[in-house]
């Protein structure tokens, strides 16, 4: 089982932003950017090309909505939708996942160096600070918000 499939099914604990019969979009622990979002399929695969046509492009729209909440909720500018599609992409965890990592005004520098190290996978996750948790579940919260109510 992996990590994803433990956060779907209550194992692990997450930060939720939205929850459907398809996927789920929760924070991501190590983030990239405040704000940073993973939607994943309710599906265990490993890549893109795994999932049924449906199931692919409602991923997709979630990724999208998401972005637009983070934009309302967060007052990011734009997003990067990032899909490390199988392990030779560098994907960690092998069960499909859409990185929804918010941008920011003059945030280039560190978002880009930290997007280069994930893609090339020199970053080593570290256990989160209850500082970070709290941090997680306050942008989780104004996401959330921006979803349901489109502002």
């Amino acid at each position: 089982m992996t990590v994803f499939a433990k956060i779907i099914a209550g194992e692990l604990p997450a930060h939720f932003v939205h929850s459907d019969e398809h996927c789920v979009a929760f924070m991501d622990i190590n983030p990239m950017s405040p704000g940073h979002v993973l939607v994943v399929p309710r599906t265990t695969v490993a890549t893109m090309a795994e999932l049924d046509a449906q199931t692919r492009r409602h991923l997709i729209e979630t990724a999208v909505r998401v972005g637009q909440a983070q934009q309302q909720g967060l007052g990011s500018q734009a997003q990067h939708l990032l899909v490390n599609d199988g392990k030779g992409a560098s994907q960690t965890v092998p069960h499909v996942h859409v990185h929804v990592i918010p941008r920011y005004p003059r945030d280039a520098l560190r978002t880009m160096a930290h997007i280069l190290w994930h893609v090339t996978t020199l970053a080593i996750p570290s256990r989160p600070s209850q500082e970070r948790m709290e941090a997680l579940g306050e942008q989780a919260a104004r996401i959330r918000v921006a979803m349901t109510t489109g502002r």
